[in-house]
Order: C-alpha cells, then sequence, then structure tokens
C-alpha cells in the first residue's frame, strides 16, 4: 500500500508540472526560455493551413521564410504537427493554446507508456512510480518542454518506452511475428523526431542483446529496418534531397559532446550545456542509486537490460565514443550528443520500479525524495525566469498575440528549411542571428505576373507570353505545366526564386509544387515493407507463447 501511495503522489506531481504548460501557455523566447517555441507555433500553423487546403502532407510551405517558401517538411517528421492539427481543427482553439496542450498531451503518453512498460516486469504500484520518476526527471520536465521547448522531440520521447516494449516482445517471441509490431514504432519515431530515431537506432540493437541475446539483437535489427521501410516515404526524399537544402554540415556535435577539449561555445551556450550535463549526471547518479537498493532483488533480463543502456547511453555522450561520432555520418546527424539524455529516463524508471518491487528498504524514501526534488524544478525554473528574463519580452501573451508574434519573428523558421539556391544567394544572412520581433523589411522579391493567383501548393497564371518569376524560392519539386497538358521548364534565377521558361505564348499555366521522384520510391518502399510485414503478422500462431519476460516470482 504504501508504495501505491507513492506511485499516486509522484503521479499527482506529474500531472501538476505538466498542467503549467498548457496553464502558463507557450513560452516567450528570452535567455533559452522556449528556444524553439517561436518554430513550433509557426509550422502547426503551416500545417494546419496545409491540411485545411487538401495537401494533408504540405512538405513544401509556401508561407515560411515571410512568404517565400521552404522546404520544412521535407526535411522535418511531421508526425506530432499532425496531431497537433488535429487537435487545432477540432477543438478550434487558438494556435498557442493548442501547442501548449499538445505538449502536455505527449508528456501524458510518455507516463502511460512507462507504466505500461514496466507492468510487464514489477506489481503495478511500482510501474506507476517508477514512470511518474522517469517523467518528473529534469530532461522530460524541464529542459525540453520549457527551456528549448523542443514539441517534436518530446512527442519522439513518449514513443522510447512503447520502442523498449516492442523490443522486448520480439525478442521473447520462437518467431519473427513479434518485429511487425516493432517496426510500427520504429517508423513512427521516425516519423516524429528524426535525430531521437537515428540515436535510438544505434542503441536499440544494445538493448535487444542484454534483453533477449542474439536473438534480441538481431530482431531488433530487422525491427529497425522494417521501420525504415515503412517510414521511407519521408526517410528517402528527406536524405535523397539533402544535396538541394540548406545542409549545415555535422560538426556541430564537436562542441556539444561532454569532456572534448576543443569546446568554444558562447557563454549562454556553455551555460546551456552546464545545465543539460548536470541533469545527465544526476540521471546517471539516480540509475546507480537505485540499483545499489535493490541490488538483493531477483536478477532479470530488465535490470540486466537497463543497466547496459545507461552505460551505453552515456558513454555516446562522451569523448570515450569519439572514434564512433567520426566513424558514422549516421550518429553525426543526431547534431547533439547531450540528446541521450532522454534515453537516460529509461533505465532510472526501470531500476527505480525494480528496487521497489525487491523491497529495499531505503527505495521508497529515495525515490520520494528524488521525485519531490525534480517536482520543484519547473516551477523555481519559471519564478526565476519571470522575475530575470529578458525584459524586452512580455512573459506570457494572450494566445492571439504570441502567434502574431511567432509569425513575424525571425525566430519563427528555421536556416536549415532554406534551399541550396536562396541559400546561395544570401538569403540566409537576412535573418539570421537576430532576436528581433518583426521580420526584415523590405524583403526584395518579384512580383507575381499579372491576373495569377494562388492556389493550393501554387499559382496559377492565366496567360503568358515571356519567362517570369515568382515570389517563391526555387526546388525541384516546382513544376508548371499549361492548360494544354504540356509541360515547362522551371529553373532557379540568381536569386535563388523559380523563374518558368515560356518560349511561346500559353494559357492556364500551372506552377506548382510537385512529386518529386524519390517521394514517388519512397513511397513504393513503404507500401511495400508494409505490405511484407502484414504478411508476416498473419504468418501463423506461435507454437507455444513466449519466453518468460522476468524470473520467476518477481512480478
Amino acid at each position: 500500500m504504501r508504495t501505491l501511495r507513492l506511485g499516486l503522489l509522484l503521479t499527482l506531481l506529474v500531472l501538476a508540472t505538466v498542467a503549467l504548460t498548457p496553464l502558463l501557455g507557450v513560452p516567450v523566447y528570452g535567455r533559452n526560455f522556449g528556444h524553439d517555441s517561436n518554430f513550433a507555433l509557426t509550422a502547426l500553423a503551416f500545417m494546419e493551413q496545409g491540411i485545411r487546403e487538401g495537401r494533408w502532407w504540405p512538405r513544401w510551405v509556401m508561407d515560411t521564410n515571410f512568404g517565400l517558401g521552404g522546404i520544412t517538411f521535407y526535411t522535418y517528421p511531421p508526425l506530432g504537427y499532425w496531431v497537433a492539427a488535429l487537435f487545432r481543427i477540432g477543438s478550434g482553439l487558438p494556435t498557442a493554446e493548442v501547442m501548449a496542450l499538445s505538449m502536455a498531451f505527449w508528456r501524458l503518453v510518455f507516463l502511460g507508456g512507462c507504466f505500461l512498460w514496466l507492468r510487464r516486469h514489477v506489481p503495478p504500484q511500482a510501474a506507476l512510480a517508477g514512470a511518474a520518476l522517469a517523467a518528473l526527471l529534469p530532461y522530460p520536465a524541464l529542459i525540453n518542454p520549457w527551456i528549448r521547448f523542443s514539441y517534436a522531440e518530446v512527442a519522439g520521447a513518449a514513443m522510447l518506452p512503447f520502442l523498449l516494449l516492442a523490443i522486448e516482445r520480439a525478442a521473447e517471441s520462437r518467431d519473427g511475428r513479434g518485429i511487425p509490431g516493432l517496426a510500427v514504432v520504429f517508423a513512427a519515431l521516425a516519423l516524429t523526431h528524426l535525430p531521437s530515431c537515428a540515436l535510438v537506432a544505434h542503441l536499440a540493437p544494445v538493448y535487444g542483446w542484454a534483453y533477449g541475446g542474439k536473438r534480441g539483437a538481431i530482431r531488433t535489427i530487422l525491427g529497425g529496418l522494417g521501420g525504415a521501410g515503412l517510414a521511407a516515404c519521408f526517410i528517402l526524399p528527406a536524405a535523397a534531397l539533402l544535396k538541394d537544402a540548406n545542409f549545415e554540415g555535422d560538426a556541430i556535435w564537436r562542441t556539444s559532446l561532454m569532456f572534448y577539449s576543443g569546446l568554444d561555445g558562447t557563454a549562454v551556450y556553455v551555460q546551456f550545456l552546464l545545465i543539460v550535463w548536470t541533469a545527465g549526471w544526476a540521471t546517471v547518479l539516480a540509475a546507480l542509486t537505485f540499483r545499489w537498493l535493490g541490488r538483493a532483488m531477483p536478477a532479470s533480463p530488465l535490470r540486466h537490460a537497463a543497466m547496459v543502456l545507461l552505460f551505453a547511453a552515456f558513454a555516446l555522450m562522451t569523448v570515450v565514443t569519439l572514434p564512433l561520432w567520426i566513424l558514422l555520418p549516421q550518429l553525426r546527424s543526431i547534431e547533439f550528443p547531450w540528446r541521450a539524455t532522454g534515453l537516460l529516463t529509461m533505465p532510472v524508471a526501470a531500476l527505480a520500479a525494480l528496487a521497489l518491487a525487491g523491497g529495499a528498504r531505503m527505495a521508497r524514501p529515495v525515490v520520494l525524495a528524488f521525485g519531490l526534488g525534480c517536482a520543484v524544478l519547473p516551477p523555481l525554473f519559471l519564478w526565476v525566469m519571470v522575475s530575470f528574463g529578458n525584459p524586452g519580452w512580455p512573459r506570457f501573451l494572450p494566445a492571439e498575440q504570441r502567434q502574431e508574434r511567432a509569425m513575424v519573428s525571425p525566430r519563427g523558421i528555421s536556416p536549415e528549411h532554406l534551399p541550396a539556391w536562396a541559400a546561395r544567394a544570401g538569403w540566409r544572412g537576412v535573418w539570421e542571428g537576430t532576436e528581433t520581433e518583426t521580420a526584415p523589411d523590405p524583403w526584395p522579391r518579384p512580383a507575381l505576373p499579372a491576373g495569377a493567383r494562388r492556389i493550393p501548393g501554387g499559382f496559377l497564371v492565366p496567360e503568358a507570353t515571356t519567362s517570369f518569376a515568382l515570389p517563391q524560392f526555387y526546388f525541384p519539386a516546382w513544376q508548371a505545366m499549361d492548360g494544354a497538358g504540356q509541360r515547362l521548364e522551371v529553373r532557379p534565377t540568381e536569386g535563388g526564386f523559380v523563374e518558368v521558361v515560356v518560349t511561346h505564348p500559353v494559357r492556364d499555366l500551372r506552377v506548382a509544387v510537385g512529386l518529386t521522384r524519390w517521394e514517388w520510391v519512397g513511397w513504393a518502399v513503404t507500401g511495400l515493407t508494409a505490405a511484407g510485414l502484414l504478411g508476416l503478422a498473419l504468418w501463423r500462431r506461435p507454437v507455444r507463447g513466449v519466453v518468460p519476460a522476468v524470473a520467476p516470482g518477481a512480478r
């Protein structure tokens, strides 16, 4: 009963910290306060507008970059914003309020997923306490939802407990029927937050091996390959069109790798790294404490797998794994090694739950003290930011004003979503590094041809006799076709805009973003993978069920 009361108390603390987001609204940028909140608001607005226009996946966003267009959802996964857009359309609430509620939703999904994962190994009361403790740790409760307001990463973190659960089920099954479910979770993570997926792709086989031996590792890899196939509709275009995007390179990981001697960031960046590193160390020490408290508990696959995952994820944040970062370009796509801090929450949850279930005498007081300490951090942080934040920004704005500010702020767009031609023409420097509240003005741009009007994803030009440019940045997806069904050449101008080459008079000219060949290939791979995984899932029933997940008597 005491463990049950502990779990309920920690869960109430989770609900209280989660409620801070929708109650106070989306934070305004200022000294890393809600650093990415402007981008999250604009991305949601663009996704919702695309869906209302009939483009459920608006890969090219015409209104970003202050109306000049960008490749936002070519390189940025859409799933988290699909969910938020459905909330927005269904509720009719302002965008800022919907974004705050969506952030709270994913944090609760993470809590529920951790409970379901741990419930396989320990009694419900211990599982609830472990899940709530994971949700209260600094990275998922403070750094991501408030300091960074990294909406997509919070949504991706909600997939992690379901991924570990799927790995365990695949490792336990006597045939391959657990692989399709694992592939679905991998695909959902890839379509939510690609850096988290790249990180997990390197560590998931380690967890599978630690939990289920060679069979667990192999099936985890197969599930990952299946997930990549399911998400090929996004991954293939994003990777193949990278040369056409404003890719910044992958050297940024060096300045945030723990104990790397070349750290030379600005004062604010170093301060932020210290905050994240402190959170990482606190998480590791907490996990080791819970392991010590539960040292007398029976051995189980979860205990072994949690410890392996703990040390593997933490090592990936440090200079110890420098050779891997140098050799593996897919690892460098994570950009920030400290993102592994989010994965460290899972071993903490597992070891705390196992220590509670094992009856360790000091387990409940330590879990309670640690949970209370973590629960104090978000309110304390908010008080400090409200008291000492950037005085030039209002602390909390009404939803409508907050959205308007995001739409005109240069921080509402991402330089990475600028096409390569526009970047080479110097457009990135127009807003780079600015913290102003309004867009740079004037923005030189071509005028629309006479009579031209906007249509979903492009423009309709009633008549053209000479070549002309449009006020949109060039990207290979732009296509032009006249009323007779003839295609016209589309090319970039020196300024990086779309130019339609007209060699003879044309009428009813439609210039719009279409499917690239890589999108066609991606959808074909997704369809074939889905058919194969469905066949595997329906192949046959297991002969003798599954291998036990834990040692007898551990539940």
